[in-house]
């Protein structure tokens, strides 16, 4: 289960009289921050959209004591996930939408993959989990719905229940796009999205920069440059589907 904003809120507020530079990661933890952590510089770390979501003022200039590194540089990525599904089931028409309630990502993921559906032929049906216990009957009335693939809506909660996401992707013979990495190292069937390692690494990169004068105010916000696509294919193989030679040829891992 993820942790909940309360208590991301309540562990903040014990750290921070010991804390010359707050790093936080995933939306839910940087909203938090910013309500409760207003006087020291603060890092975020994979957040979808922070100008929307009120984080920051502008990716260039975020003004405030917040900067740091996005997960995806456009919510168009989520179009691109369900094209993938299009490219390897062409007769694709259902997508079950699975999203973590109180994530501040969900609305701006949506929006990107209702803007992009109509165009590809797809009708989308959401099903929101606050707990891992919400999971399983999710995915029961995913497969009631008849579903002909998942899309998983990125955030903190996706990502720390992936290894149950994959299996029951699995148990209900569900082609699924993931925006991490290890979904699909656990079962899922492929991901699109950013290299943890290099946020992280950014993220580090920001912190020495603070330690050293720079203000966050005037750091401004790095996207990732490079989106990775994973394919599981021994997950491709138990589903009965073949992954298109010119998607294998974009993949960054394969793995068999």
């Amino acid at each position: 289960m993820a942790p909940q904003p309360k208590a991301i809120e309540d562990k903040i507020t014990e750290i921070l009289p010991e804390t010359d530079v707050l790093v936080v990661w995933s939306t839910v933890a940087s909203v938090a921050a910013k309500k409760i952590a207003q006087s020291i510089p603060i890092v975020f770390l994979s957040v979808g959209v922070p100008v929307d979501i009120g984080l920051i003022a502008s990716l260039n200039r975020p003004g405030g004591n917040m900067t740091g590194v996005t997960f995806e540089a456009a919510t168009e990525t989520y179009g691109l996930r369900l094209q993938m599904l299009k490219e390897i089931i062409p007769n694709i028409r259902n997508v079950a939408v699975l999203k973590a309630k109180g994530d501040p990502n969900v609305v701006h993921a949506i929006t990107a993959l209702e803007k992009a559906a109509p165009s590809l032929g797809i009708q989308l049906t959401q099903y929101e989990a606050k707990s891992s216990d919400d999971l399983p009957p999710a995915f029961e009335q995913i497969e009631q719905s008849k579903a002909d693939g998942l899309i998983s809506i990125a955030g903190a909660f996706t990502f720390v229940n992936s290894t149950q996401i994959a299996l029951l992707t699995q148990q209900h013979r569900l082609p699924s796009c993931h925006g991490f990495r290890d979904t699909v190292v656990a079962g899922g069937l492929i991901s699109l999205g950013p290299s943890m390692v290099a946020i992280a690494i950014e993220g580090a990169n920001y912190v020495d920069k603070i330690l050293r004068g720079a203000k966050p105010a005037d750091l401004p916000v790095e996207q990732p440059t490079k989106m990775e696509v994973v394919i599981n294919l021994k997950t491709a193989k138990a589903l009965g589907l073949n992954i298109p030679a010119t998607l294998l040829g974009r993949a960054d891992e394969v793995i068999e």
